[in-house]
């Protein structure tokens, strides 16, 4: 099918293209220095840049960028690279057999996943502000915590619908590599999942292909990798979801998602600039479920599922703002998602 744009669309192009060059420069600043622990552990709960809750920096990069990003055989396979985040802030390169042996048996694993137009440096910029920013929401409790990154700053041909939904599906196929990293990860482990913007849209392709559905035409059984979604609990919690509102429900792109997961958090922000632009990306695109929420034909549609899903308003914290330091900017916000990224509520 050829894509074909009218000069309404390309004129909300190229001012949706504006807007996210802009924010990308969010991106831009290098990874600060930890700042000096105060005494008292209580005293930097509200503040995202204070690590005094936090005893050391202690988080795991996991990378797909230097993996294939296009099919060119039936089961997508990924030699990840490994960096560890040290006690004074430097990542440093590593092993999966070092990730794994640091791994706190006791404690779920976060894994955060990012989204478009993210360079490596500013995925090392969020992960590091991510980190105090969950941890910092639950000082007392443990967790594990690992951000996958995959080569998402690519605009082949600077047309943006087009480029948008390139991206879009380089997301939807990190899913597999996603769900190959998870296979790999112990089963004692709850794990939660933090999706931002196509980073929401990897983890419901990945969640898709352990509920049983297929990505791209290919499943996980046919790929030879099995994950018992009955021996461990998934979370998710979606932020500035660059995803059709419709797409997880039953028969729907997603379909599947639900059948594994033990809870849903959709951030809604109906505030949220980009996203407005969402429809105009493709002839099919509804509107972003990050801005609608999932609607009462969505609630019908996927029944008694939606006992696990929880639309939570961010509007008036966030405001227009759509890049994710727009979201750990908020104490506020990671204390309401600390059942889902803790299992809290599981006690």
């Amino acid at each position: 099918m050829n894509f074909v744009t009218t000069p309404s669309m390309q004129i909300k192009s190229c001012f949706f293209f504006c807007i996210l060059l802009c924010s990308t420069q969010l991106l831009a600043r290098e990874v600060p220095e930890a700042p000096a622990c105060a005494n008292d552990a209580n005293s930097c709960v509200a503040s995202p840049d204070c690590t005094a809750c936090v005893p050391e920096l202690n988080y795991w990069v996991v990378s797909s960028r230097c993996c294939q990003q296009k099919s060119k055989c039936c089961c997508p396979c990924c030699e990840f690279d490994y960096y560890h985040s040290s006690g004074d802030g430097e990542v440093l390169e590593s092993t999966y057999d070092n990730m794994i042996q640091s791994l706190d048996p006791n404690a779920p694993i976060c894994i955060m996943v990012h989204g478009s137009l993210v360079k490596w440096e500013g995925a090392l910029n969020d992960s590091y502000h991510t980190y105090l920013w969950l941890r910092n929401a639950a000082p007392n409790r443990p967790l594990n915590v690992i951000f996958f990154t995959w080569p998402s700053y690519y605009l082949p041909t600077k047309i943006i619908p087009i480029d948008a939904n390139i991206l879009g599906k380089r997301a939807e196929y990190n899913g597999h590599y996603l769900a190959q990293l998870i296979s790999k990860l112990p089963e004692r482990h709850s794990i939660s999942l933090l999706g931002h913007s196509h980073g929401a849209r990897i983890v419901s392709s990945t969640m898709h292909l352990i509920g049983g559905g297929s990505v791209q035409g290919v499943s996980l059984n046919e790929c030879g990798i099995h994950i018992c979604c009955h021996c461990r609990k998934f979370r998710v919690v979606f932020a500035a979801a660059a995803i059709n509102h419709n797409w997880l429900n039953p028969g729907q792109r997603y379909g599947c998602s639900l059948n594994c997961t033990d809870c849903l958090v959709n951030l809604r922000n109906k505030k949220d600039r980009l996203l407005l632009f969402y429809p105009v990306l493709a002839p099919i695109s509804r509107r972003a479920l990050a801005r609608t929420g999932f609607t009462y034909l969505d609630r019908r549609a996927i029944g008694e599922s939606f006992a696990c899903v929880h639309d939570i308003d961010v509007s008036q914290c966030v405001g227009a703002g759509h890049m994710f330091p727009n979201y750990y900017s908020h104490p506020s916000i990671a204390e309401t998602i600390v059942p889902a990224i803790y299992f809290s509520n599981d006690e």
